[in-house]
């Protein structure tokens, strides 16, 4: 031994960097699908008195309508979150389709994770709808929110997604 620090090996240098890596991905861990904590919008505020929604709860891969008592103005971009302890998490953007819009086109979803960059047309709507909304169908079970994502204020509306009925995909 000279007295200087003994080299650190390659070998130690890749477990070392190994364990940095899972500790980092695994602070990021709730429920599947999690892109990090919190809401799309964390301002969003719950207002269901402004959203009227045709069924809940909803079917996965099934379509849902939703009517504004107030005409309140919106885009066509929304969000489905899920609750994780006192924290909303986004798990689905969805594109609606709307009357409003002259009902073209066909409502689009995907996954927050999904990673292909994907966002909404800047199409600004007004009026009592309806807007068309398709539920992902690999959405699991349970209470959700659903929120306009690019209105100002965006807000919310309680969903339940219904268990997946047998023979629907």
């Amino acid at each position: 031994m000279n007295g200087y620090p003994a080299k650190p090996r390659l070998k130690q240098l890749l477990s070392a960097a190994a364990v940095i890596l899972l500790g980092v991905l695994l602070a990021g861990c709730g429920p599947a699908g999690a892109e990090g904590p919190g809401a799309h919008d964390p301002s969003a505020q719950m207002r269901p008195e402004l959203l009227d929604i045709s069924t809940s709860p909803a079917n996965p891969g099934r379509t849902i309508r939703i009517r504004f008592p107030q005409e309140t103005e919106r885009g066509i971009a929304w969000v489905l979150e899920e609750q994780y302890g006192d924290i909303w998490h986004a798990r689905y953007f969805l594109s609606a389709t709307t009357g409003a819009y002259g009902g073209s086109g066909s409502p689009l979803w995907w996954s927050v994770d999904d990673g292909e960059g994907r966002g909404w047309e800047d199409i600004g709507i007004a009026g009592p709808g309806p807007d068309t909304l398709i539920i992902p169908d690999s959405i699991r079970p349970g209470k959700y929110r659903l929120c306009t994502a690019n209105s100002m204020p965006n807000v919310c509306t309680p969903l339940d997604i219904a268990e997946r009925r047998q023979g629907t995909g």
